[in-house]
């Protein structure tokens, strides 16, 4: 395992914030909006993947029980 370096770490841990500080009221919910955007979209597209995983099982299934298996 890589070890991180120390002060970067501690200047990570302060860009959210120091960004925030210098936006807007209206640029951090427009920030906030694409960010929820983002997440939903990331969140619909696995739905569309897991669903169309069951279908293909279902198809499995009713193949299969079609031969009698």
């Amino acid at each position: 395992m890589t070890r991180k370096n120390a002060a970067a770490v501690e200047l990570g841990r302060k860009g959210g914030k120091a960004t925030a500080r210098n936006l807007t009221l209206e640029e951090r919910k427009e920030s906030a909006r694409r960010a929820a955007k983002a997440r939903w979209a990331r969140t619909k597209e696995l739905v569309h993947e897991i669903s169309e995983g069951a279908k293909k099982l279902e198809q499995k299934a009713l193949r299969s029980a079609a031969r009698g298996k």
